[in-house]
C-alpha cells in the first residue's frame, strides 16, 4: 500500500469519492475545482494498492482560537474507505501518514468531526466538546423576561454577508475555542455558496445582520422550508449559524428568527450547551434539545501543544502519558506556569492522550475524567490542581462541520 498526496483533478476526486460515495456524492468539474481553493492537493492523501485509489483523507490548514491564543491546526475531513477495502489497514495507514505529515507542519493538534464516533479513539482522537439539536415549536418560543430593543436587524444579499460577517465571526472566535480562522475564500465557497442541490428542499440562504448604532455586531443565516397541511403552515426555519459579538444582538437575531412567520418548528443544529438561548426562552425544556459529540481533538506535538495554550492559573502538574499510534508523545510530561517539556519527575496523573484531547479546549474536565476512570490521580490534590490550570468560562464551540 502506498499512502500519499494527491497530484491531480482525477486523483482529487478518487480520494474524496472514497466517503463521498457513502452519501451519493460524485464531485465533478466546478465543484472538484472548488476544492483545489480551498485544500490544496499537498493536503489530500489517498491510499493506493495495485496503483488503484482505494481511499482518501484530507485536511484543512486552520489557525484554530484554543484557550488563551490561537495556534496552527490540521481540520480533518473527507476521511474514506472503498468498500472493497474495508479491514485491510487503509484507514489506518492513511491516518498514521497524515498525523506524521501534520507533525511535519508544525500543526500541534489535529481537529476533526467524527461520523462515526467509534473510529477516530484507536488513533489518539479525544471528544472535545459536545454540541446539540433543537426543534423548537414556534407556539413555544416566548422570552422568560420583557426587553427594550437594541439596534434593529435587516436582510442583506450575499455580497454583504461576504463583507459584513468576517469581522462579526473574528470578534467571536477571539474568545472562543474551536472557532478557527475563515479566509476570504472560504467565506465564499464554504458560507454563501449555496447550489441548489444543497438546499435538501428548502430554500435559498437568507442572510440578516444586527446593527447597533450603524455597526454590526451579529449576523445570521437560515433557510425557509415551507410546507402546509389542511390550511395550516407547518413549515419549518433551519436556522443554520448565528454569530454575535455582543449578547444583545444575540438576544435579538434569536427573537427576529424565533417571530418569523408561517412557521411551525424552528430547528438549529450545533447549539453549544452554555447557548444562552437555553436562559432567553421562558420554556427551554420545548426546544427538545438532544445533545451529541461536537470536535475530537487530537494533539500532535504534545510539548508544544501544552506551551501554545493559555491558563487560568499557575501551577504545575506532571502527567505520564499513553499515546501508542504516536510514540514520539509517550512518557512524562511537565506542564509549569504554561511551557511544557519532558522530564524524569514523578508523575501527578496518568493518563491516554485521547483524554489530554478531550481536556484541551476546555470542554470537559480532568474531575470528569477520573470520574469515567479515563484518568488516573497518582498525587492527591492533582485533579483539583489541573482542572484550576485548564478552566474556561466557554464551552468550546465550533458552528460548521467540516
Amino acid at each position: 500500500m502506498d499512502v500519499r498526496p494527491v497530484t491531480s483533478n482525477e486523483e482529487l476526486r478518487a480520494g474524496l469519492v472514497a466517503i463521498g460515495q457513502y452519501g451519493g456524492w460524485y464531485p465533478e468539474g466546478d465543484e472538484l475545482d472548488r476544492w483545489t481553493r480551498i485544500m490544496p492537493f499537498e493536503r489530500m492523501h489517498v491510499a493506493l494498492t495495485d496503483g488503484e485509489i482505494v481511499g482518501g483523507a484530507g485536511a484543512f490548514s486552520f489557525e484554530l482560537t484554543v484557550p488563551g491564543g490561537t495556534m496552527p491546526c490540521a481540520g480533518v475531513t473527507v476521511v474514506g474507505v472503498y468498500p472493497t477495502h474495508r479491514r485491510r489497514g487503509v484507514l489506518t495507514e492513511m491516518m498514521r501518514v497524515q498525523l506524521e505529515d501534520v507533525r511535519e507542519r508544525g500543526e500541534p493538534i489535529a481537529l476533526l468531526w467524527s461520523s462515526e464516533e467509534r473510529i477516530y479513539g484507536r488513533f489518539g482522537y479525544g471528544m472535545a466538546s459536545l454540541q446539540g439539536e433543537i426543534r423548537l415549536e414556534r407556539s413555544h418560543a416566548g422570552f422568560a423576561l420583557p426587553y427594550e430593543p437594541v439596534g434593529r436587524v435587516r436582510l442583506v444579499g450575499a455580497e454583504q454577508a461576504q463583507r459584513l460577517f468576517p469581522p462579526v465571526w473574528d470578534a467571536a472566535r477571539a474568545v472562543t475555542a474551536g472557532m478557527f480562522a475563515r479566509p476570504p475564500v472560504w467565506w465564499e465557497l464554504r458560507i454563501v455558496y449555496d447550489p441548489k442541490d444543497w438546499r435538501n428542499g428548502a430554500g435559498p440562504k437568507q442572510f440578516i445582520v444586527h446593527e447597533t448604532g450603524g455597526e454590526v455586531d451579529g449576523y445570521a443565516f437560515y433557510r425557509h422550508k415551507g410546507a402546509w397541511e389542511e390550511g395550516t403552515p407547518t413549515g419549518k426555519l433551519l436556522v443554520r449559524e448565528v454569530v454575535a459579538g455582543i449578547p444583545e444582538a444575540t438576544r435579538e437575531l434569536w427573537r427576529y428568527l424565533l417571530d418569523i412567520d408561517q412557521v411551525h418548528t424552528i430547528s438549529a443544529y450545533l447549539v453549544p450547551p452554555d447557548h444562552p438561548l437555553f436562559l432567553l426562552l421562558a420554556e427551554p425544556r420545548r426546544a427538545k434539545y438532544r445533545v451529541g459529540d461536537g470536535v475530537w481533538v487530537r494533539l500532535v506535538d504534545v510539548g508544544a501543544a501544552l506551551s501554545g495554550r493559555g491558563y487560568a492559573a499557575d501551577g504545575r502538574v506532571v502527567f505520564e502519558l499513553r499515546d501508542a499510534f504516536c510514540p514520539w508523545n509517550e512518557g512524562r510530561w511537565k506542564l509549569e506556569d504554561g511551557e511544557a517539556g519532558r522530564t524524569d519527575d514523578e508523575p501527578d496523573l496518568r493518563l491516554d492522550v485521547t483524554a489530554l484531547g478531550s481536556v484541551f479546549l476546555g470542554g470537559f474536565t480532568f474531575a470528569q475524567l477520573r470520574r469515567a476512570c479515563r484518568a488516573e490521580e497518582l498525587r492527591p490534590g492533582a485533579l483539583a490542581q489541573a482542572d484550576a490550570m485548564f478552566r474556561t468560562d466557554i464551552a468550546p464551540w465550533c458552528p460548521e462541520i467540516f
